[in-house]
C-alpha cells in the first residue's frame, strides 16, 4: 500500500536514529521501507540496518546522484511497483509510529500534496482539522498519490531544486499544498546543506514523540545544538560591531 522510501548519505548518527524511528512505524497491510544509499563513500548502512532492527530492502546508487536525482530516481522506482502511496522519510528526521495510518486519513478527504512534516520555515493558515495550507513545502516528509508522482516526474523530473519546481508546477495547476498541523516526522539535523544560522533552523512545529527511541533521539538533538552554540550564534563582540538599526532589521527580515 504503501512506499516509504528513506534517502541516505552519510551523518551515521542521525541516519541511527531514523531507523530506529523507522523500525517502530506501524506499515499497513503490503507497505514496504526502501532506504536509498546514494553511494556514501564511509557509511555502512547496511550495519545500520541491522543494529536498529529496521526492516528493508536497501538499494545502493553507484555513484552520486544527489538530492534531486535522488527524488527522481525514487519517483520512477515508485511507479514501477505495486503502492499506492510514496512517503519520503529523510535520513535526518524521526517518525511517530502512528504517522502513516495519521497521514492517509487526512489523505482521505484532501486531493493535492501532503507533508507529514509542518516546517516551521515555511508559513501557512489553517485549511480544516490538523491541516494547514501552504504555498511551498520542502520534499522531506511529503506523502504523494500515484497520479501527482507521474505529473511531477513529467513536468521537472531531473531539475535542479525539483521541490521548488514541483511547488510551482502544483500552484500553476491550483493543486493544493498542505501540512499537518501537528508533524508527524521531526528534523534533526543541526549543520548541512539546509542549516541556516540566525534563527532559521529547520523545525517541525508540533511534533510528540510516541515512543522511547523518538524521545532519545530528541535528546540527542538537543544536546548537539546546545553543545555547538558557537557554530551557530555570531559571538558577541561580532554583534556589538554590527549593532546599527539597520542591520538588526537586515538579520531578521524586517
Amino acid at each position: 500500500m504503501v512506499l516509504v522510501a528513506i534517502p541516505v548519505h552519510e551523518r551515521a548518527e542521525l541516519v541511527r536514529h531514523c531507523f530506529a524511528t523507522a523500525a517502530e512505524l506501524i506499515l499497513p497491510q503490503g507497505s514496504r521501507i526502501v532506504v536509498h544509499d546514494d553511494a556514501s563513500p564511509t557509511l555502512d548502512v547496511a550495519r545500520l540496518i541491522a543494529d536498529t532492527g529496521l526492516t528493508a530492502q536497501l538499494e545502493r546508487a553507484a555513484t552520486r546522484r544527489g538530492a534531486s536525482g535522488t527524488i527522481t530516481h525514487i519517483w520512477r522506482s515508485f511507479l514501477g511497483s505495486d503502492q499506492q502511496y510514496l512517503l519520503f522519510l529523510d535520513s535526518d528526521m524521526i517518525i511517530n509510529r502512528d504517522a502513516l495510518g495519521a497521514g492517509l486519513d487526512r489523505m482521505a478527504g484532501f486531493d493535492g500534496l501532503l507533508t507529514l512534516y509542518n516546517s516551521i520555515i515555511h508559513p501557512g493558515e489553517p485549511l480544516g482539522p490538523d491541516l494547514v495550507k501552504k504555498g511551498r513545502i520542502g520534499n522531506a516528509g511529503t506523502l504523494w498519490r500515484r497520479p501527482l508522482v507521474e505529473a511531477a516526474l513529467a513536468a521537472v523530473g531531473g531539475q535542479a531544486y525539483i521541490d521548488d519546481r514541483y511547488c510551482e508546477f502544483f500552484g500553476a495547476r491550483n493543486i493544493p499544498l498542505a501540512a499537518m498541523a501537528r508533524s508527524r516526522v521531526q528534523h534533526l539535523g543541526i549543520a548541512g546543506e539546509n542549516y541556516h544560522p540566525f534563527g532559521a533552523l529547520d523545525h517541525g512545529i508540533g511534533f510528540v514523540p510516541d515512543s522511547p527511541r523518538q524521545s532519545a533521539a530528541i535528546v540527542h538533538a538537543h544536546d548537539q545544538l546546545l553543545s555547538r552554540q558557537d557554530a551557530l550564534l555570531p559571538s558577541v563582540s561580532w554583534l556589538r560591531a554590527r549593532r546599527g538599526r539597520s542591520f538588526w532589521r537586515r538579520l531578521i527580515g524586517r
